[in-house]
């Protein structure tokens, strides 16, 4: 895999960074055909909240990935701060971009449920790219396997641990990708239309997101290579998932319980 997808000189353009952007402006353009579902009221307050889920989701990824990774006084800390080709945390934008949204709803008097249903929605197609951008890169990469499968990184500049460079290594990146499209599609087709003809209410996608994120992360964090220790013998990704899948199914209980209208089908 190439870390660096174009050098002109000094200048250096990232695949981690390209292909975020990539599913960033294609994640933009769904929002954009969804604005006046999404309750957002022109075009000034889409593009605002554009700007609050990537500054939301940058911060969030950025800070959790500082906590789980990088020692405090490490030499690397500015570098891994302000780094455009690696640092980043999928778990930690959660809080971010929830956040954000919540705290623009509350300034511009919107409904929370029904814009973070959105969000939620086309949060996974984008996060497929993002896990292809680590590919590239080299980072959140797994354990040596046997398996055919098994992904060799030869290039010196991915993130892949010296000693395990030019071994098949499991290609937990395209495991994820794959998870999420999946979550995508589910969302999309099976979820999204019970959601708009009223059959669900509104919050419960966002809650479905959660939950299903949640496991998929923790059954790929066994085939991870860059785990950080937990507790109770599960790596710290794998207790945030199970916080996280267990937050998604109370919020889905939560907007049944709220909203006793929605007709079953």
């Amino acid at each position: 895999m190439h870390p660096v997808l174009l050098a002109l000189g000094p200048l250096r353009i990232y695949s981690y960074g390209a292909l975020i952007a990539l599913g960033g402006v294609l994640s933009a353009m769904i929002w954009k055909a969804k604005r006046e579902r999404m309750g957002l009221r022109s075009d000034d307050e889409f593009w605002l909240l554009l700007n609050v889920i990537l500054f939301g989701g940058f911060i969030g990824g950025r800070v959790l990935f500082i906590l789980e990774y990088v020692p405090f006084r490490a030499e690397t800390l500015w570098s891994a701060i302000f780094s455009f080709s690696k640092g980043f945390s999928v778990l930690g934008a959660f809080v971010g971009v929830g956040g954000g949204v919540w705290l623009f709803c509350r300034r511009r008097r919107l409904e929370f449920l029904r814009l973070i249903d959105y969000v939620c929605l086309i949060a996974p197609f984008w996060h497929v790219f993002g896990r292809l951008g680590c590919l590239a890169a080299g980072c959140c990469y797994g354990r040596p396997t046997r398996l055919p499968w098994g992904l060799r990184f030869a290039d010196p500049a991915a993130m892949v641990p010296g000693s395990w460079r030019g071994l098949p290594l499991h290609p937990t990146q395209l495991y994820e990708a794959a998870g999420d499209a999946a979550i995508f599609l589910a969302l999309y087709f099976a979820v999204l239309p019970r959601a708009e003809r009223g059959r669900l209410p509104r919050g419960f996608l966002a809650g479905a997101y959660f939950a299903a994120y949640g496991v998929l992360r923790f059954f790929v964090e066994f085939c991870r290579g860059d785990t950080v220790s937990g507790f109770m013998g599960m790596s710290a990704g794998q207790g945030l998932s199970l916080a996280l899948a267990a937050a998604g199914a109370a919020f889905m209980a939560a907007t049944r319980l709220r909203s006793p209208k929605c007709i079953p089908s």
